[in-house]
């Protein structure tokens, strides 16, 4: 999924309030592009791009006098640039500790400036095991940030096939264990959704199922049905001809549908379920498809129905 959104939010403390809103379907990725005189902090999300912070460090360039003069001014450099890093550290650690999907951080810059913060250690040691790649880039700052989502594509994209490998052979062995704290199917799902069963809900990006309500205008009796995205017009026909079995009359029409999706998506934020959206790109995601359905569900606690 390329990246299709970039935003910089200039204020003097980081913008918050976004972090707080995202939905909890898609990862986190803390990106720093460090600079000796320039640096900014970020995150990506999806396709979404958003820079908190940027930083300038006062750091001057070379000095040209000699003797001690010179080893003091390069002394005071070397300082102030520390100083600089170890601020840029203070609020990254504020940031990012507190974001639980944080899946990992990318650091990027040019010159040894990058080498010279993650070797600092300011930055907590939480946030430093979750460090996937330092890259090298032409330009620190907001600039930096764009470049440096340019070069990540591809190891954001093996970072995202491992964990889905990993969460449906979670999901495989709890199956092959029989311990009952998993489920799949629809309406298996569904139902588990509703009593707040339900921990992780794993659903396939192939997943084209709409959830239909039809209704007979006659006497407002309701019926759902599932139905395939393709199958969605042939059932607005076929309706029509159908004989409602509470007053016989012929007057369904379709009153609601809704993707599968979306429907189970706003179910599980109601009962503080993760969602895990699972592509069909690996071996385990294509079997999560074509055996299970698409849908599938690990359990808080066992089921007793």
């Amino acid at each position: 999924e390329k990246v299709l959104t970039f935003r910089y939010h200039c204020a003097s403390e980081f913008l918050l309030w976004p972090l707080e809103d995202m939905l909890e379907t898609k990862e986190t990725y803390g990106l720093l592009c460090i600079g000796r005189k320039e640096s900014a902090v970020g995150y990506l999300r999806g396709n979404h791009v958003e820079v908190v912070r940027d930083f300038t460090s006062g750091v001057h360039g070379k000095h040209r006098a000699g003797g001690q003069s010179q080893k003091r001014f390069e002394r005071q450099m070397e300082e102030a640039e520390t100083r600089f890093y170890r601020r840029i550290s203070d609020e990254v650690n504020k940031l990012f500790l507190g974001m639980e999907d944080l899946q990992g951080i990318f650091i990027g810059g040019p010159g040894p400036s990058k080498e010279k913060f993650v070797n600092d250690e300011s930055l907590d040691y939480r946030l430093r095991d979750k460090i996937l790649d330092v890259v090298d880039l032409g330009y620190g700052g907001i600039e930096g940030i764009r470049a440096l989502v340019d070069k990540i594509q591809d190891q954001i994209a093996n970072v995202k096939y491992v964990r889905e490998k990993q969460v449906v052979q979670s999901f495989l062995k709890e199956i092959s264990n029989d311990t009952g704290l998993v489920t799949y199917g629809l309406k298996e799902v569904q139902k588990a959704l509703n009593m707040g069963a339900v921990d992780k809900l794993i659903l396939s990006e192939k997943l084209d199922t709409y959830q239909v309500t039809i209704t007979c205008s006659n006497c407002n009796y309701k019926e759902s049905r599932t139905v395939r995205e393709q199958e969605l017009s042939k059932l607005e026909l076929s309706i029509q001809d159908e004989n409602c079995p509470d007053c016989g009359s012929n007057t369904f029409n379709v009153s609601n549908s809704v993707f599968i999706i979306e429907e189970f998506g706003s179910i599980a934020e109601t009962m503080g379920t993760d969602v895990i959206i699972i592509s069909a790109e690996t071996e385990e995601g294509e079997m999560l498809y074509s055996t299970f359905g698409g849908i599938v569900a690990m359990l808080r606690f066992k089921l007793t129905y």
